[in-house]
């Protein structure tokens, strides 16, 4: 089961994004990629216009896991605080992809989700 409710993306800067209206069910997991996705197509695909680049740090590649940072918050209150979890795979354009999961027995409140690219 993936996130439920509709996606909506708003593009805060060329490195900032803001996602609402999603909420994940019990034991669900919901996926969020890149414009230049490959493989499997995650639930989420960001605007093209979100700017990620491969850059080194000091002669060393610093990989999307890194520099990508993803935060979900809850944007309403529904009883108990339900954590989620983030999860950052994939080293390119096509392969990245955040997986966001709640492992509660209940559905978590609405989301906040912020995505930022920092180089």
């Amino acid at each position: 089961m993936a996130f439920i409710g509709s996606a909506v993306i708003q593009q805060i800067s060329d490195q900032i994004v803001r996602i609402t209206g999603l909420s994940l069910g019990a034991g669900a997991a919901g996926t969020i990629g890149l414009a230049g996705h490959t493989g499997s197509t995650p639930n989420v695909v960001l605007p093209a216009s979100f700017k990620t680049e491969h850059y080194a740090f000091l002669g060393t590649n610093v990989p999307f896991q890194a520099c990508i940072d993803v935060d979900a918050r809850p944007a309403e209150v529904l009883g108990d605080a339900i954590p989620i979890a983030v999860v950052k795979t994939g080293t390119t354009t096509g392969d990245f992809r955040a997986t966001l999961s709640n492992a509660f027995g209940s559905q978590s409140p609405g989301l906040e989700i912020y995505i930022k690219f920092h180089d």
